[in-house]
């Protein structure tokens, strides 16, 4: 039985593990790891799910004698931000971050703000393995939750205290809070700092989180941003740890234009530690060349946000991220946090007094496709001798002018295959060819 993934347990909110049985053991079990005699924080994102399971954990911690208290809607990174000073044991986050909302997660934070360590997650998982075999029955007691709104407080107050900039007066920005745990704390920020905000997505209803809209769908606040003439826009996702940027002209920025930008202005302010970037494999070429340019050193990690985390604690780095929106200012606050980010870049602006464009026009990126494929099962990639065959050949046709990349998704059953090159055609292609023939020779393999 495996339940912890890259980023905590993550499923269909309807079945296994997330039937109430389970769930009272997840939290029995988390409990008696974790610390089961003191504080544990407990928050969660908007989804109708989200409710039910808190009440099912709380039943399990309680009965293993934890004290759990509850902030109700917040973002993830909150919860790193008020466990790093030791008074809770833990904090357990219940989002399923950019999935759709019939999913449902359960994540976890140390006491020290940092999500556990694998070795951490496998006890937890003996323990519940463990409770099921024996059919432990929890507790069939009514506990009361009663969610307090000071917390979402301490955490807005800490963002604002991160603006280094003086203010953000006459500037229009647009936000998309993807109906997700950041519904009210990003407008609610941004117009304490002056700003003129215009909000979207901002009304959830337990179903449209994510629906559409947010980081993993730009494209409509990139549409407001330019109807608006805007400053800029931010797109967030469903929990909020993960955040896209849009310029002044509506052009959307990934990860790599935030990464290279940034680590750029925090070197000149002597705040990039060790002079080093932490990004990932997924990294775009163009990003890499500009930091050779402004001699940066890049260090590559996998894919998720843990493992650019581990290799900025290897290489004591203080900044680094990841293309599709988490970034770490580790110096601030030891996770990916999307309004941190955006605030931090908000001050760099302020302090260079340039648009978005400008500031992020220090990297000129290689296209790249990317192709998701839905599979049922993660057969290694290199015991698929067709996909490998075909990999290497493309791979000798791009040369020195691209790279191949295919991996699975580390929170869902989804094949992703990247191919970067020149040739924004002839990469769709091969990115193409190569996500058919693997997912065809995934479903005939057997494991």
């Amino acid at each position: 039985m495996k339940l912890f993934g890259t980023d905590g347990i993550r499923g269909n909110s309807s079945v296994f593990p997330f039937d109430n049985a389970t769930l009272e053991i997840i939290g029995k079990s988390i409990a008696e790891t974790l610390g089961n005699k003191r504080h544990i924080l407990i928050i969660r994102d908007t989804r109708e799910s989200g409710k039910r399971i808190q009440s099912e954990l709380t039943k399990g911690l309680v009965s293993a004698g934890a004290n759990p208290v509850f902030g109700g809607v917040m973002p993830t990174p909150s919860a790193s931000l008020l466990t790093r000073n030791g008074k809770y044991s833990a904090a357990i986050v219940i989002s399923a971050s950019h999935n759709r909302y019939v999913d449902n997660g359960i994540k976890l934070f140390n006491s020290r703000g940092l999500k556990l360590a694998n070795s951490i997650e496998e006890k937890i998982e003996h323990k519940v393995k463990k409770y099921i075999n024996l059919k432990a029955v929890v507790t069939k007691k009514k506990i009361s939750v009663r969610e307090d709104s000071k917390f979402l407080k301490l955490y807005e107050n800490f963002i604002l205290k991160n603006f280094s900039g003086k203010n953000l007066k006459g500037k229009t920005i647009v936000v998309d809070c993807a109906n997700g745990s950041a519904y009210k704390s990003v407008p609610y920020v941004l117009k304490k700092l002056g700003a003129e905000v215009v909000a979207l997505n901002v009304k959830p209803d337990g179903k449209n989180i994510n629906l559409n809209c947010g980081a993993l769908y730009p494209e409509y606040a990139a549409s407001k941003v330019k109807e608006c003439d805007a400053f800029c826009g931010f797109a967030f996702d469903g929990d909020a740890d993960r955040l896209i940027c849009i310029d002044e002209k509506g052009a959307i920025r990934d990860g790599d234009y935030f990464l290279a930008s940034l680590a750029m202005w925090l070197k000149s302010k002597k705040k990039l530690k060790n002079n080093i970037l932490l990004t990932t494999v997924m990294a775009n070429t163009g990003l890499l060349q500009a930091m050779k340019r402004e001699k940066i050193n890049v260090v590559s990690a996998k894919v998720g946000d843990r493992y650019v985390m581990e290799g900025m604690k290897r290489y004591k780095s203080s900044f680094g991220g990841e293309q599709s929106g988490h970034f770490i200012l580790k110096d601030i606050l030891p996770t990916g946090d999307g309004m941190l980010s955006a605030i931090i870049l908000l001050s760099a602006l302020c302090d260079t007094n340039k648009t978005m464009s400008e500031f992020m026009s220090v990297i000129k990126k290689f296209p790249q496709a990317l192709i998701n494929k839905t599979v049922s099962k993660k057969v290694p990639i290199e015991k698929l001798p067709k996909t490998c065959k075909l990999i290497k050949g493309f791979e000798k046709l791009l040369n020195c002018n691209g790279r191949v990349l295919v991996r699975y998704s580390g929170t869902e059953n989804l094949l992703r295959v990247m191919v970067e090159g020149k040739d924004a055609k002839q990469i769709k292609t091969i990115a193409e060819n190569i996500a058919n023939v693997a997912a065809m020779e995934i479903e005939s393999t057997r494991m």
